[in-house]
């Protein structure tokens, strides 16, 4: 698909550069928007209904994320993700969230695994009615309320800088994965919840060592598949 072909849905008044990365990052992953695509502001802003200032933002986010590149004197560009981003991507998540699992097992408090256990019940709604999106906003904020939990704030920061990238993967395999492994997926994180409680750190990192690698083959080989 070419820029010119690219047709966005049209987005809110509120938040606009952040709505506006959301759609553009999912295409990018998802190669609706294929490597080296120019990313034409003006272009954009009329597609999305919006003025250049949110794509502006949108595409600067973009670029930190290492899903653009902007070139001087001529432009923005798609870099796109391919299977060997992914792995690596999950590289850093491993070790972020490895490490926080393991902080967190020995410091979340009371109210810390009350919140995991709503979110999971807010995976478990999500499975029952069939929505993907829903679910995998429920599965990103169990792992952020993870890393929370740990108490370490720079981890927490630099988990954040992965969260619009780990949402949109997210999306995309847990969509396919309402209709095939989901409850595997749910019982994964209940694992985790239990070592949490238990204050295991050995049991949270196993637990969060297989998760987050089967994550990352599942998603390669999606991203490997004809859509």
């Amino acid at each position: 698909m070419t820029l010119e072909s690219f047709v966005p849905e049209h987005t809110r008044r509120a938040d606009l550069w952040e709505l506006v990365a959301v759609r553009l990052r999912r295409a990018i992953i998802t190669g609706e928007l294929a490597p080296d695509v120019h990313l034409n502001e003006p272009l954009l802003a009329q597609r999305f209904g919006v003025s250049r200032m949110p794509v502006r933002e949108a595409l600067g986010q973009l670029e930190h994320e290492g899903l653009v590149r902007s070139e001087p004197g001529r432009g923005s560009f798609v870099v796109g993700m391919s299977p060997t981003d992914v792995q690596e991507f999950y590289d850093v998540r491993l070790m972020v969230e490895v490490q926080a699992g393991r902080l967190a097992a020995q410091r979340a408090t009371v109210d810390d695994t009350g919140a995991l256990e709503e979110t999971m019940a807010a995976m478990r709604r999500a499975s029952q009615l069939g929505q993907g999106e829903l679910f995998s906003e429920a599965d990103v904020t169990f792992h952020r309320r993870i890393v929370l939990a740990s108490g370490h704030r720079r981890l927490a920061s630099v988990w954040e800088t992965l969260s619009g990238i780990a949402y949109t993967l997210l999306c995309v395999t847990d969509l396919f994965a309402l209709s095939h492994d989901v409850a595997e997926i749910i019982e994964t994180h209940q694992v985790v919840l239990d070592g949490l409680k238990a204050g295991d750190p050995d049991a949270v990192e196993a637990e969060l060592r297989h998760h987050l690698t089967n994550g990352a083959t599942r998603i390669r080989n999606l991203l490997r598949s004809p859509r």
